[in-house]
């Protein structure tokens, strides 16, 4: 009789709920969807389902580029400064998913704004932020000037800091693996002559973002590495660097000018832009030319602006994704194993992946993120 009066307010919804967050073993331990639903006895579609629903209430985390889960760290009472950037689609996106990341953990989080390479401002911020007795600081700026004095006040203070993209000394760095990200659009831009041009090319156009000197060299030398595999015939002459720009019209000013000087009508044009802003402009310059079908490029970020364009066809191909939805759960997973004195690595990576207009709904089979 206790067995059927039990029964009658025992909820099976929950109870499968509950089974899929009991199929993780531990905090680290990574799942398939295929991998939840044998451990719980569960369909395919069940379980995609009940994980859907669990990651949007915080109690997972879809691994960015991947179709595994793992559980969402448990909620912490720290206070955690964040300097950040908010100048283009891609910065937006990496701070709302830090702020939502800290509110679901019950991280108080202290947010001030950086401009991308104005010193004095960044180290106000910092300063601020020091001394709102925050138990770390995540910067994302872009000056390495201001990356070594903030790194000073952060020494004085006693206080771990995470650098977010740009390395920072003495801070543990979460973002690109730079090489890497030059490498896969070398490779891409290589496949795509190979496929459409016969493996040739007359031209290529590299236009780097102002600042960013590490980051950069590591890109282009991940780049040049990759061209000189896939495309041997691509001569040492046939490369041009543009001077440094960041935004979208300083992509499209600086693309227009090194078209009129190589003469673009008759040549095939691979373009790598190392920020998406760039290669956002760059593309306006190959339409208004009219050479949208003898030119590729290829970004660096994979933020909203850059998806929206590649989906939308044209020249602007390609961009290597950072992931930007995947910040927030993984720097603050970071941030509280820091503070709770777990032994980390001093750099951790974002997935990284070359997004085309075949792949998106591969990797947001939603649509975009906000």
């Amino acid at each position: 009789m206790k067995e059927q009066v039990e029964s009658r307010y025992f909820v099976e919804a929950a109870a499968k709920v509950l089974d899929v967050l009991e199929s993780f073993n531990g905090q680290d331990e990574e799942l398939s969807i295929t991998e939840i639903a044998r451990r719980t006895g569960s369909t395919y579609s069940s379980a995609f389902r009940l994980l859907y629903t669990l990651q949007k209430r915080g109690y997972v985390m879809r691994l960015a580029g991947k179709k595994r889960y793992l559980l969402t760290p448990e909620r912490y009472g720290f206070r955690i400064g964040y300097a950040a950037l908010q100048t283009s689609k891609f910065h937006q996106e990496v701070t709302w998913h830090i702020v939502v990341a800290a509110r679901r953990l019950a991280i108080a989080l202290v947010v001030k704004t950086n401009d991308e390479f104005n010193v004095s401002k960044a180290l106000l911020n910092a300063d601020e932020l020091l001394a709102e007795k925050i138990d770390l600081l995540i910067e994302y700026q872009y000056s390495e000037t201001a990356s070594h004095l903030i790194a000073a006040k952060c020494h004085d203070a006693g206080v771990p800091s995470i650098a977010i993209n740009i390395a920072q000394p003495g801070a543990y760095y979460f973002g690109g693996n730079n090489y890497a990200t030059g490498a896969l659009a070398g490779d891409f831009l290589s496949q795509f002559a190979k496929m459409h041009w016969k493996g040739r090319a007359d031209v290529l156009l590299i236009l780097p973002a102002k600042g960013l000197v590490s980051t950069q060299e590591a890109r282009k030398t991940g780049l040049m590495d990759s061209l000189k595999k896939g495309l041997p015939g691509l001569r040492a002459s046939d490369v041009l660097f543009a001077p440094p720009g960041l935004t979208a019209r300083e992509g499209y000013a600086i693309t227009n000018k090194m078209l009129r000087e190589v003469g673009g009508l008759s040549k095939r044009i691979l373009i790598a832009t190392l920020t998406d802003s760039l290669g956002i402009g760059a593309e306006r310059a190959i339409q208004e030319g009219g050479l949208e079908d003898q030119a590729v490029i290829i970004g660096q970020g994979a933020g909203r602006d850059a998806r929206a364009r590649i989906k939308k066809g044209g020249s602007f191909k390609a961009s290597v994704a950072f992931f930007p939805e995947c910040y927030g759960d993984r720097v603050m997973t970071l941030a509280v194993k820091v503070l709770g004195g777990q032994q980390v690595p001093l750099a951790s990576y974002t997935n990284h992946a070359v997004l085309t207009a075949e792949n998106l709904k591969e990797y947001y089979p939603d649509g975009d993120h906000p």
